[in-house]
């Protein structure tokens, strides 16, 4: 048994029986289906829960909580030793029908993609591209599932002539490429639900070295971070689901196609310059 779930259980053992009865039915509810609340925001939570952010607050406090965000830091770490990728995988597939399998992928990613177009500003992603463009070196990072967003980035990338550097090491093997990291350059970084100890580095070192960070994201890792200049985040859907990358792939093309924007003069040239290699060298 962990400390987090030592912390939570023996809350609930001494202050449970101090709860209003609604207090209590919105506890048990939280603790019973904590995968589906845990990774929201507190609004989002409360949306979902039908109460007032407030509720959850004094819930949170007389449950010996300094607020909701500490209650749910308990919940996350819990979920993250309990909901294992094949318990992921399991629930999506209780919940998809036998008929048409793609047509249910295909109406829930749209559903998510739309949900994209309101939570990315414009504005966001225009600053974004300013600061790549702005960047001497471009270091992306992006380990695991993320990784082939990273790759993608940085081929889409380079072919705009840009200096692009990958990342997808873990532990301290990041620190080979991140030391070379200047007040000039631009960190990219993919994590989802979480921020990686090394990730957590990352930012730190860019930080001191007055390098400004981008960070790819969904809702929870948002709120979990310091020291990032811009976060780009949307939601791939529950935490407890199987996820695909469209939605964050969706948001990156979206600003590979602002930064040609910015520059077409130079980013067609370059495309043309390479079709003219792969002539040469006879690949065309």
């Amino acid at each position: 048994m962990s400390d987090n779930e030592v912390r939570l259980h023996e809350a609930l053992r001494q202050n449970f029986s101090k709860l209003t009865k609604a207090q209590k039915l919105l506890a048990q509810k939280l603790v019973e289906n904590y995968e589906d609340y845990v990774f929201l925001s507190i609004e989002e939570a409360a949306k979902v829960l039908g109460v007032h952010k407030s509720t959850l607050v004094r819930l949170a406090q007389n449950l010996g909580y300094s607020g909701y965000g500490e209650l749910r830091a308990d919940l996350q770490a819990l979920y993250r030793q309990e909901v294992s990728p094949g318990r992921k995988l399991g629930r999506t597939l209780a919940e998809i029908r036998d008929d048409n399998i793609l047509q249910q992928v295909v109406e829930t990613e749209t559903a998510y993609l739309r949900e994209a177009v309101k939570m990315i500003r414009p504005k966001d992603l225009e600053r974004a591209a300013d600061l790549i463009l702005q960047a001497k070196r471009i270091y992306i990072c992006g380990r695991g599932p993320q990784g082939p967003l990273a790759e993608l980035l940085a081929f889409r990338l380079r072919r705009f002539h840009l200096d692009v550097h990958t990342i997808t090491e873990e532990g301290r093997a990041i620190l080979e490429k991140l030391q070379l990291i200047t007040k000039e350059d631009v960190l990219i970084i993919y994590s989802f639900l979480a921020i990686p100890r090394e990730y957590q580095i990352a930012i730190e070192l860019a930080s001191e070295a007055g390098c400004p960070v981008i960070l790819f994201t969904d809702t929870v890792a948002k709120e979990m971070v310091n020291g990032v200049t811009l976060v780009l985040a949307a939601r791939r859907g529950p935490a407890t689901i199987y996820h695909t990358d469209i939605v964050p792939m969706a948001i990156q093309t979206a600003l590979i196609l602002q930064i040609a924007k910015k520059r077409p003069t130079e980013a067609l040239k370059h495309l043309e310059r390479l079709q003219e290699l792969r002539r040469r060298f006879g690949f065309a």
